[in-house]
């Protein structure tokens, strides 16, 4: 069995799961949880401890008591500030959440971004296009509708965006 994840981003990947709904299956909640990566031993229990009578529905007031967290927002987001986004709220805080992940791996720029790209096609489908820039560069691009999201973090201007085209 795999590592637990912190009970904050367990919470974090519900709510962008079912940012327009009241719950979610059970079923649904265990395969997201392993498409980020997270254990299929690790995710079965997470699901058991989180609907323990069987239910198959997984809510939010579920979560939180289960895991004994009841979260706003994480810390290291405090220190992030949206220079562009069209993505809904949920999404961005975890394409951020996953992007800085990476980034605090410290790997060499090249390997970040390969990295990130990597993830997001996991997650999200193909198409997938990151940047890093120094300073407060930007760019503005042609984007899949709900899908561009550029940040400042730390002195460093972090994007991506999905092509308008990808499948």
């Amino acid at each position: 069995m795999g590592e637990t994840p912190h009970p904050e981003k367990l919470v974090h990947l519900y709510d962008e799961l079912t940012e327009s709904q009241l719950g979610v299956p059970t079923k649904d909640y265990r395969k997201y949880l392993m498409k980020w990566g997270i254990d299929e031993g690790v995710a079965s229990h997470l699901c058991f401890s989180i609907d323990p009578t069987g239910k198959g529905t997984i809510t939010r007031e579920a979560l939180c008591d289960a895991l004994k967290c009841w979260p706003n927002q994480p810390a290291i987001l405090r220190d992030v500030e949206v220079i562009d986004s069209d993505m809904p709220s949920m999404k961005r805080e975890s394409i951020i959440l996953l992007m800085l992940e990476v980034v605090l791996e410290k790997r060499a720029k090249k390997e970040t971004i390969e990295e990130i790209k990597r993830r997001l096609e996991k997650i999200y489908g193909n198409g997938w296009s990151c940047y890093i820039a120094e300073g407060r560069f930007w760019s503005i691009c042609a984007h899949r509708q709900g899908s561009n999201l550029a940040f400042l973090y730390k002195k460093m201007v972090y994007g991506v965006f999905q092509t308008p085209y990808a499948k």
